[in-house]
């Protein structure tokens, strides 16, 4: 049976320490039957990077987006034998190398894998996710302490909720339009901060590594997002409240490359 997971990618950290990352990656939202985004948005299924932005508009690569799904869907005990085998390997190799293992689990859903968490307490794990009931069982303790997770600001968010996260030491992810166009050697800097429920809170380049952890990032900070898509997709994402309009405001200086 193919393997599940994927996305292997490798960051050496200035104090020495190489994480070893892979993720589970399903066709977005409800794309191939399941619906594995229950809060996605209208805006976020129309600006979805996982879905309109570099390999994953390759036909093989969706295909097997949507193969991983309909396992999950249609035959969970073997989907979840297979995962967790691939949860062993990856520690096991990773440790052997002297790296550190780490899950991504929602590449591109937003699925509940707190179980996951409890079983490999050792494995770290991280996700972005637009569902609010987990960032209060974070608050509260109840998550795991091992599943690191980003709130992701959308068009309905409220900034009373997202500024809560932030006073409590928790991180959101916020999409600006900066230019991002890699092939021309034009990517535009970052705000260095924005403001939510009427405070300036310290924006960091997210788009520098794929790692969403509060020892990487720091605590209760935007980690901010270059829109990844065509000009005509970014336009409609600012318009649906999804994508923030650098250009609308005095967004000025940049934050670390």
């Amino acid at each position: 049976m193919p393997h599940l997971l994927g996305t292997n990618a490798k960051l050496l950290k200035e104090n020495g320490i190489v994480y070893s990352v892979q993720g589970l990656t399903f066709a977005p939202h409800g794309i191939g039957g399941l619906n594995v985004c229950p809060e996605a948005t209208p805006a976020c299924m129309q600006a979805c990077v996982l879905w309109y932005t570099g390999r994953t508009v390759t036909r093989p690569v969706r295909e097997a987006m949507v193969r991983r799904k309909k396992l999950y869907a249609e035959n969970p005990e073997l989907f979840h034998k297979q995962f967790y085998t691939d949860i062993r390997a990856h520690i096991r190799k990773a440790v052997q190398e002297g790296l550190i293992p780490l899950l991504r689990p929602n590449v591109a859903s937003d699925l509940d894998w707190r179980q996951v968490a409890r079983d490999f307490p050792s494995l770290g794990m991280y996700d972005y996710t637009k569902v609010r009931s987990r960032m209060r069982e974070v608050l509260d303790g109840k998550w795991p302490g091992n599943y690191e997770l980003t709130y992701s600001y959308n068009e309905r968010s409220h900034h009373r909720t997202v500024g809560s996260y932030l006073r409590n030491g928790l991180n959101v992810a916020v999409v600006f339009s900066t230019r991002y166009h890699p092939q021309s050697g034009r990517i535009d800097p970052l705000p260095q901060s924005y403001c939510i429920d009427g405070k300036e809170w310290k924006v960091v380049n997210a788009d520098k590594y794929d790692m969403r952890l509060r020892k990487l990032d720091g605590s209760g900070v935007i980690t901010g997002l270059r829109f990844k898509g065509s000009l005509k997709r970014r336009a409609a994402a600012i318009q649906d409240g999804f994508c923030i309009d650098v250009d609308a405001k005095d967004y000025r200086g940049a934050v670390a490359a």
